[in-house]
Parts: structure tokens; sequence; C-alpha cells
């Protein structure tokens, strides 16, 4: 567990900010649209509730923009507790031996996000990060940025947001991708897992 905790410390700065050093000066004057582009993003502050980790803070600070319209819709009960209770993420060329950490969270306001990612012992990375827009029979929508850097070629970058499909297939117990070929041909299997016993 240890290492884990200090795997989501390393990448979790990516997506949890501090709000405080994100506080504007309320007496500045007008901005040209040059100052308007380099602003910094609206920030809201978001209260757990509920965590698929106990290791992780009570609040989270994200973009005010990046935080969906829409509750996440709970459409089966069996899919939130796969998700509540996940044991890891993987990319099959960061190996499926080691899983990296997976972080599911529901905020007072509805929402359920998702952080998670893994380092491969060559030196690649994966990296999710987002919200769950819907939890239904066998599936999941995930609202967020998929990013792959430096596997398995070590130039490589993948970095996409939008909304993404994961799902169960053939009883098993994962969840995997179902875009297999969207960053640059390759075909990448990213899956996240669930206790066996929650088929």
């Amino acid at each position: 567990m240890r290492h884990l905790s200090r795997f989501i410390a390393a990448f979790a700065s990516f997506w949890i900010l501090g709000s405080t050093a994100l506080a504007q000066d309320e007496g500045a004057g007008p901005t040209s649209d040059a100052d308007q582009a380099t602003q910094v993003p609206s920030i809201t502050d978001l209260e757990i509730v509920r965590s698929s980790r106990t290791d992780v803070p009570k609040k989270i600070s994200v973009e005010t923009d990046e935080i969906p319209e829409e509750l996440t819709r709970i459409l089966d009960q069996k899919g939130a507790e796969r998700l509540m209770r996940n044991e890891g993420v993987t990319l099959q060329w960061n190996g499926w031996e080691e899983r990296g950490p997976l972080w599911v969270a529901v905020t007072k306001s509805g929402h359920w996000s998702l952080l998670g990612g893994q380092q491969g012992e060559q030196g690649g990375f994966l990296d999710l990060e987002g919200f769950i827009t819907e939890i239904g029979p066998d599936y999941f929508v995930f609202q967020g940025t998929i990013k792959m850097i430096g596997t398995p070629d070590d130039d490589r970058f993948c970095n996409i947001t939008k909304q993404w499909r994961f799902a169960v297939t053939q009883n098993r117990s994962y969840y995997r991708l179902r875009e297999f070929e969207w960053c640059d041909g390759l075909t990448d299997y990213i899956d996240i897992y669930f206790p066996p016993s929650l088929r």
C-alpha cells in the first residue's frame, strides 16, 4: 500500500490542485485577449463523501468547466460496487502483473470522479483523470482524459479528452476500454479490475 500511496501522490498533482495557489487578484483591471488566454481557470472544491481508497484527500479542487452538468447516473448497483471495490488498472504495454492504483470517489454533489494510472518497469506511463457519467450493467461511461507516455515506444505520446466507454465482456473480472486504436493505430488494452466475486 505504501508504494500505491506514493504513486497516487506522484500523478495526482496533474489533477488535484490547491485552490489557494490559484486565487485571482480581485483588484485587477480589464484584460486583453492575450491575458484571457493565460488566465487561471475557475476552480471548484468538491467534498468527497465516499471513496474506494482511504489514503486520499477528503476534498478535491477541479477546473469548474470539467465538472459534468449532469450527476452520475447509476443504472446498476453491482456496477457501482465493482468500481468502488476496484483492484487497479493496467495498460498491456506496462504489464498485467503490477497493477496501478485507481481511485473512484463520490462527491457530495453526486458526481463520481476517477483518477488512476500505471507506470511500467521500462518507464512507460498511463494516466486517467475525469468523471464517471453513467454506470450500467457491465459498462460505465467516463468523461475525461486518457494519457499514455513512452509506451511501448519511448517517443509515444497520446493525450485525448473525450467521452470513453468501458465494458465487461465474456464474464471477465475487469472493464476494458472499448476503443483499442484511439491514438495512433497501435492496439491498446486499458483494463480496470474488480473482485472476481462481483462477476
